[in-house]
């Protein structure tokens, strides 16, 4: 309950709207899915390699 508080509480002291949140977490989240597919591609380019392709 604490952190529920914590959270509402930064939220409205910002002055950020939720759509602003919203976004924001968007964007975090399309940043690690590119970090995540840009390593997939590494390990999969480096197994090529080793395999002689």
């Amino acid at each position: 309950m604490k952190y529920v508080f914590a959270l509402v509480l930064s939220m409205t002291l910002s002055g950020c709207t939720a759509s602003d949140w919203v976004d924001a977490a968007g964007g975090i989240m399309q940043a690690t899915d590119k970090q995540e597919k840009d390593a997939r591609n590494k390990r999969i380019k480096a197994a090529n390699k080793a395999a002689g392709y």
